[in-house]
């Protein structure tokens, strides 16, 4: 059993109703924005935060801040078991990610090309959230991770067939090649791919001019693996919407929907 987190996920009301009663499965997201890479989004610990990332998706559509519309602001809570977390508010994770940029901006410059970079994802936007650069560096994270794997598994493979293993187990073997076969088995543990990404995020205003703290700063969880989801659950004081309450919502969401297709697609700010 690995590390159990609760995480809460700014959504609309009518999705957030639909994963509580499990009348739908999480989608995972994978926009040139999403800078933890491909997964489901959460803020680890602070349902507060998801909801104002909701309200303010839904309050500034134009801004496209979440993957879809938001009509009726909502968090729906999660139980998230991680064995397996590339987590960057370690040292560990953050020498992981140095080298893999390293890696990454060789890679474009042998291309010819430019690295992706961090932009502005609309006018005014001060924060870059638009975090291509990162994002790359993320994949290329679990691209060398699941290599490491790979050849974890072929080298095992390999072991076992210089060490005649078969159907008859392993009881013929000496303490030494027992060792061997151990640790090949363990690299393969090791090496498995991540299933989630944590990293800590910056954000929002100074609380004052002396200050380093700023007033939207959270964790944010990228959940890879959906299956580490264990459950998800109303934030204390919230309830499921009524028959008629949920058609309204759907009804508002459509509309939501239909706005966000009609408007132009994002364009970064230059």
């Amino acid at each position: 059993m690995g590390q159990i987190l609760i995480a809460y996920h700014g959504t609309d009301a009518t999705v957030r109703d639909a994963l509580v009663s499990r009348r739908t499965s999480p989608v995972p997201s994978s926009n040139p924005y999403d800078w933890l890479y491909d997964g489901m989004y959460f803020f680890e610990g602070d349902s507060a935060r998801a909801l104002k990332l909701a309200t303010a998706s839904s309050k500034r559509p134009q801004h496209k801040l979440t993957r879809n519309p938001i009509a009726t602001p909502a968090v729906v809570g999660a139980i998230i078991e991680i064995d397996r977390l590339f987590d960057l508010t370690t040292q560990s994770g953050i020498e992981n990610f140095t080298l893999a940029a390293e890696l990454m901006v060789k890679a474009y410059e042998v291309d010819g090309k430019e690295p992706p970079k961090n932009r502005p994802s609309f006018p005014g936007d001060t924060e870059n959230l638009h975090r291509a650069f990162d994002r790359e560096v993320c994949k290329m994270v679990h691209a060398l991770r699941r290599h490491a794997n790979t050849e974890a598994i072929a080298l095992a493979a390999q072991l076992s067939q210089l060490l005649g293993l078969n159907e008859s187990g392993s009881s013929s073997l000496t303490a030494s090649q027992l060792k061997q076969l151990g640790e090949a088995t363990l690299q393969i543990v090791n090496t498995a791919p991540f299933q989630a990404s944590r990293g800590a995020f910056e954000q929002g205003k100074q609380v004052d001019p002396s200050s380093a703290i700023y007033d939207d700063t959270h964790l944010q969880l990228a959940v890879h693996d959906l299956s580490s989801i264990k459950g998800w659950f109303l934030c204390p004081g919230d309830k499921l919407l009524t028959p008629d309450e949920f058609s309204a919502a759907e009804d508002a969401l459509n509309a939501a929907k239909a706005l966000r297709t009609a408007q132009k697609p994002r364009t970064r700010a230059s």
